[in-house]
């Protein structure tokens, strides 16, 4: 996407140039790290489960005591409107992040309610930082028993190389989630979910069960450790921007005897039809000549 694009920016009741709302971002935090957010990816231009969305971040307001002052169907048709707004900057074959933050300004007594910030963005979709690991797949460590490798900072992959994910264990000795994904694998044709109660249960993790649902493969939820992932058929992370990505390797160990597997392959391909997108493709073509 050309640099020379200007998206447009939503602020406490005002659409603008996202160059003029960075100063006043930057002066009320409004970040991803400054407040409440959350985030979702279009395909075809069109959002994918924005409600679903904006409910797990009313949920975590609503948990936090904060009140948003806006409804979240206010939101929900702000949202609409500034992608409606950027469509007109998206080039063909290209995506945006959806993102929304309500942020919440320092009290200054007790009585003071504080002021409530709204921010709704777009950014377009670096498929670069992910493509090739639909291909070559994720590699998954652990890092209470193994090291991180050398140079490789976990997620998103700056330079096309392989990803890298950090698989966290649950109090009960199990695994539990990867950080920024869901994690599950497969094993005898049925997908292994590590218990609900150790993890933040994602959008796109829902969507997967939904998927699996529709095309009647079973589903485990329980207490998995490393060694039955070594034992797996396959394996696989979900999140909002890439949906699902294969898993190659479990602390430098092969998981399975193909990448992606059948099931994964099932589910990416479920869910391309789904959305009317073949997304693992579109990924893969906007990759720079010199990575394909």
């Amino acid at each position: 996407m050309a640099e020379s694009i200007e998206l447009l920016t939503y602020i406490n009741g005002r659409i603008m140039p996202h160059s003029q709302a960075s100063p006043m971002l930057q002066r009320i935090n409004a970040t991803s790290i400054g407040g409440f957010y959350d985030a979702e990816r279009t395909f075809g231009g069109k959002v994918f489960k924005l409600r679903s969305h904006l409910e797990r971040m009313y949920r975590g307001l609503d948990a936090s005591r904060i009140d948003p002052r806006i409804s979240i169907e206010e939101l929900e048709r702000i949202t609409l409107g500034v992608i409606e707004a950027n469509l007109p900057l998206l080039p063909e074959g290209h995506e945006f992040t959806v993102t929304q933050v309500v942020n919440q300004s320092q009290r200054q007594s007790p009585d003071d309610l504080g002021t409530i910030n709204v921010v709704v963005y777009c950014q377009p979709l670096d498929f670069t930082r992910f493509a090739r690991s639909y291909l070559d797949g994720v590699r998954i460590v652990t890092p209470n028993t193994y090291g991180v490798p050398p140079g490789q900072e976990p997620g998103d992959s700056k330079q096309g190389g392989q990803q890298v994910f950090l698989l966290m264990a649950s109090p009960n000795g199990g695994v539990s989630e990867c950080e920024g994904a869901n994690f599950m694998f497969v094993k005898d044709g049925r997908i292994k979910l590590p218990d609900r109660r150790n993890v933040l249960p994602g959008v796109s993790m829902q969507t997967v069960l939904e998927l699996a649902g529709s095309l009647n493969i079973p589903v485990d939820e329980g207490t998995y450790t490393q060694r039955d992932i070594y034992a797996a058929d396959e394996a696989f992370v979900s999140s909002t921007r890439y949906c699902i990505l294969p898993v190659a390797t479990l602390n430098g160990l092969a998981v399975g005897d193909g990448i992606p597997g059948k099931a994964t392959t099932a589910l990416l391909e479920a869910w391309s039809a789904a959305v009317g997108v073949d997304f693992v493709n579109q990924a893969l073509s906007n990759l720079p000549p010199q990575a394909e």
